[in-house]
């Protein structure tokens, strides 16, 4: 049994674009008494558009006894193996908590967009761990990985 669910990070597409979009205008209009040079709108565009290629979009996948949380086009990956699940409980995460890669009262946050979540309590190699996952379908992520790992009465 596997699950596999990609979700778009599109606030980070929607803002990045325009800016690339006038970058580029003002390079080749060369606007302004101090036009942007060739190197500095190289450097500029291009960690721009690696920033978005490593973080827009967020897969989670479940297979053999490990979840992973793949951004973008794979470089940041995530891999959770899990000994004995706790629990999984479906939640709301506050805005405060941001997107993207956070630490956060309540364990580790993947998240991409939204505020639901999945959060889960498990041990591996013997220590405590929480952590949560963005999804746009939380109830059915916290179906999924109670089917494939099972819950433990030990806590």
């Amino acid at each position: 049994m596997t699950y596999k669910k990609s979700q778009t990070g599109w606030l980070i597409v929607i803002i990045v674009s325009p800016i690339l979009i006038f970058l580029l205008l003002t390079y080749l209009n060369q606007w302004g008494n101090n036009p942007i040079p060739l190197i500095p709108f190289l450097a500029i565009s291009g960690i721009m558009i690696i920033v978005v290629m490593l973080f827009y979009k967020l897969t989670i996948c479940i297979e053999g006894r490990k979840i992973e949380a793949i951004y973008g086009i794979g470089l940041i990956k995530f891999t959770i193996r899990i000994d004995i699940l706790n629990s999984v409980t479906t939640l709301r995460t506050p805005w405060w908590y941001g997107w993207g890669i956070r630490f956060t009262p309540k364990g580790r946050l993947y998240n991409i967009h939204g505020s639901k979540a999945v959060k889960l309590e498990y041990r591996r190699e013997g220590k405590s761990k929480k952590i949560m996952l963005g999804t746009p379908e939380p109830e059915k992520l916290k179906d999924m990985i109670e089917k494939h790992f099972g819950l433990s009465d030990y806590v």
